[in-house]
């Protein structure tokens, strides 16, 4: 009769531990899901102009309530075989105004796409918006976000340039990857500096 009622009694406990251990996976799936959706990303530098591939795509978990028009990542299949209308680069969250035919440049005017630090552009900055790049130094992805009204007055080159896309980097830190038109020999300077802010203008401000 012990036999039986050991093992019943083993039975009963070993059912009460798997209980408790879904409890727990199932509150720790909860904390680090809820509120959170599956989005598309780019995963490669794309050019504009050319179509996308299910390699330069992959997807990331960010915060269900953005208020940035996000790719959900069951939509994967119908963004392969698109175009890229500006250029995106990688890190970047995907959005579908990024995609299309692309406006090419006028003559002496290029695209470039360059990440920007968190609290170095401001919240407002969207397509279309006028804005002057300034080089601050060396891209440090540890080092404290500076304020673009905090960049003083005489510190780094400067250019002009107008915003075509706006994407949220998809490292979560709250910076962004900004796609600007500008003079293209201004294009390969910025490309090739470090740390920017990004000062929006008024219009037909120099």
């Amino acid at each position: 009769m012990g036999g039986p009622r050991r093992r019943r009694r083993a039975w009963v406990i070993g059912g009460a531990v798997l209980v408790l251990v879904c409890a727990l996976g199932s509150a720790y799936w909860w904390s680090h899901t809820s509120g959170r959706i599956a989005a598309l990303a780019v995963a490669a530098d794309v050019p504009a102009g050319q179509v996308l591939t299910d390699r330069d795509l992959r997807t990331v978990q960010v915060a269900a309530d953005s208020t940035v028009s996000l790719v959900p990542a069951s939509q994967r299949e119908s963004v392969v075989g698109q175009t890229a209308a500006v250029p995106l680069a990688a890190g970047s969250l995907l959005s579908r105004s990024m995609l299309g035919a692309p406006a090419p440049p006028q003559t002496g005017q290029a695209m470039v796409a360059m990440p920007v630090d968190a609290g170095r552009f401001p919240p407002s900055l969207t397509a279309g918006s006028t804005v002057t790049v300034v080089a601050i130094g060396t891209r440090q992805d540890s080092a404290p976000a500076a304020t673009p009204s905090a960049v003083p007055g005489g510190s780094g080159p400067r250019w002009p340039g107008v915003v075509l896309a706006v994407a949220p980097a998809a490292d979560g830190r709250g910076g962004a990857v900004v796609t600007l038109r500008m003079a293209a020999a201004d294009a390969t300077d910025v490309a090739a500096t470090g740390a920017v802010a990004l000062v929006e203008r008024h219009p037909g401000e120099n």
